[in-house]
């Protein structure tokens, strides 16, 4: 048996458990790792240099599959540069299995070369971490590493799913002989682990109906979250019992009565009409929520009730109003909800709900919200709201939206897709960071045939660039770029705006743009900087390429802001 074995058969256990997907940086004391990834015939390899991009770039692929991507890299700072891919997985419970080599423990802080501390460099931000031995010779150890290795793939799939670490001591020698053959062994242990679906008891549900009959007033709000089967299961809770259901663009719940425009009407000022909307049950799931100002009305007007429904043990409470907290799949409640109430209803005659009036009242802030949106934006001023607007009116059906943070997704969010588009939305919402946009697109591209167009802003582009240094850029990738030179949202929130710092350290404005990043990475570019430009361009961006494409929108940072100023004082005193 080759020394390092144990860690050949690391490869093995990955295939055999369908962890399948390995993206792995380059470096020497990760070679053994490397290489056993790179032959084994089961699993798809990607080598990416950068160890940012490449934690993002893995966690777009895992986004997309729901699988366990694994990340490799060598040891010392190279870990830590994937820390910022780790965080944004653990908070968006992606499942992704993080392989860090190093150096031997005795070695650690002796002035020797690429050694940091590694042993749980992730902190709280993965599900576990673990160490491996350092020698691999007994029989001991070789079981360690074999249920270690198993422990941890199984535990980024169980719920809450997540990134999980595991750190590999390795010694010297890290290549094979130029006569040594890489073997996997067959007789690898895999350990299963069986997961299991909760289920709520029949005494809840009569208690809990008991709540819901009370309770006139009656919403239902989605964050973030990809199940499809969702929209359609909410949609004939909201028309048959007439209940308001909210759903953010990045909720992926869409349909013809759903509530999405509740981020522009709930921002206004009119406390009478606040109070008239203020809910007394509401029923919660998913993950991040996009408005603040949905938070903030129901921090203010809170609920008698309020349940969230959520597999993640953790308590977690962005409203300040949780009463019940229901540790089961949100597909498996509602469903259930559904069903129990059609049968009651039916039992009783099918009288008209009580919640009626209140799903009104939602239903008409929604729809005039939305016709003065649309008159808003028929104003001929250029700008990056109008310019998001006719983006998102061109999405091609049955396509990937991967929106960036920033104004894009507050953009999108208030402009909303139609529900009639088939649009399914990916965001980075778990840390809201910039610094892995780009690449999470590319791994959602990597991962799929469907068209992945990402829309970003400048600062977060030019951060993540190297997202386009490697030879996989898939052609099914459309990155629109809205390049204002700075950090435009700091002109818009309230604060920066008006200090004298404004342009150089909040905006930090730039002259930068995308053309020569396009050419040294074979991206087909395009240029726009009107909307008569945008039309033109985008007649053709979107149909089938041989290449990547990218369309770098040049607006006016302090143009946009005001449009931004003015769609907010149209809104201030809506009733």
């Amino acid at each position: 048996m080759a020394i390092l074995q144990p860690i050949l058969n690391i490869a093995e256990i990955c295939a055999r458990k369908n962890v399948k997907t390995a993206i792995l940086c380059p470096g020497s004391r990760s070679a053994a790792i490397t290489i056993s990834m790179a032959r084994h015939p089961d699993i798809k390899t990607y080598s990416i240099s950068d160890e940012r991009s490449a934690g993002f770039i893995g966690l777009g692929i895992a986004q997309m599959t729901d699988e366990t991507v694994s990340l490799v890299c060598t040891s010392g700072t190279a870990a830590y540069n994937l820390a910022p891919a780790v965080a944004e997985a653990f908070f968006q419970e992606i499942p992704l299995l993080v392989l860090t080599a190093d150096r031997p423990p005795e070695w650690i802080n002796q002035y020797d070369g690429q050694t940091i501390y590694q042993e749980n460099i992730f902190g709280k931000h993965v599900k576990q971490s673990y160490t491996l031995p350092s020698d691999y010779k007994h029989n001991d150890s070789v079981w360690q590493i074999e249920r270690i290795i198993n422990e941890a793939i199984n535990l980024t799939q169980a719920f809450p799913k997540g990134p999980v670490h595991i750190n590999i001591p390795i010694r010297e020698p890290f290549y094979p002989l130029a006569h040594e053959e890489i073997k996997f062994e067959n007789r690898v242990r895999i350990i299963e682990s069986v997961f299991t679906s909760k289920r709520v008891s029949n005494l809840f549900f009569e208690g809990f109906y008991e709540i819901w009959r009370g309770c006139e007033k009656k919403l239902i709000i989605v964050g973030q979250q990809q199940n499809n089967k969702l929209s359609e299961i909410l949609r004939n809770i909201s028309d048959e019992f007439n209940v308001p259901v909210l759903s953010d663009i990045i909720s992926n719940v869409n349909f013809i009565n759903v509530i999405s425009a509740h981020d522009i009407f709930l921002s206004s000022k009119n406390e009478t009409f606040l109070e008239t909307m203020s809910p007394d049950l509401i029923i919660t799931c998913g993950k991040s929520i996009i408005s603040k100002n949905l938070k903030q009305f129901i921090r203010n007007y809170k609920p008698n009730y309020h349940f969230h429904i959520q597999e993640n043990p953790e308590l977690i409470d962005p409203f300040q109003t949780l009463t019940h907290k229901i540790e089961v799949s949100d597909q498996y409640f509602f469903e259930t909800l559904f069903s129990d109430l059609d049968i009651m209803n039916f039992k009783e005659g099918d009288n008209e709900d009580d919640n009626s009036e209140y799903f009104r009242l939602w239903q008409d802030a929604n729809h005039r919200t939305r016709l003065k949106l649309s008159n808003f934006l028929l104003n001929p001023s250029y700008s990056e709201f109008k310019t998001v607007k006719k983006l998102i009116e061109k999405l091609p059906e049955n396509s990937i939206f991967h929106l960036g943070n920033s104004m894009p997704v507050r953009y999108a969010n208030l402009i909303g897709l139609s529900d009639d588009q088939n649009i399914q939305v990916f965001a980075n919402r778990g840390t809201s960071g910039i610094d892995g946009i780009l690449s999470s697109a590319v791994g959602n591209a990597l991962s799929t045939t469907q068209l992945v167009i990402c829309l970003i802003g400048d600062v977060s582009f030019f951060y993540d660039r190297n997202a386009f240094w490697n030879v996989y850029l898939p052609a099914n990738l459309r990155i629109v770029l809205l390049n204002n030179h700075g950090g435009n949202i700091f002109r818009i929130i309230d604060g920066p705006n008006k200090q004298i710092e404004l342009n150089d350290y909040f905006v930090t404005e730039q002259r930068f743009n995308a053309k020569n990043t396009c050419n040294d990475a074979g991206i087909e570019y395009a240029l726009a900087t009107n909307n008569e430009e945008i039309e033109k361009v985008l007649v053709h961006f979107f149909k089938i390429s041989s290449k990547a494409k990218l369309l770098e929108i040049i607006v006016d940072g302090e143009i946009s802001a005001e449009v931004f100023r003015d769609y907010k004082k149209l809104f201030a005193d809506f009733s």
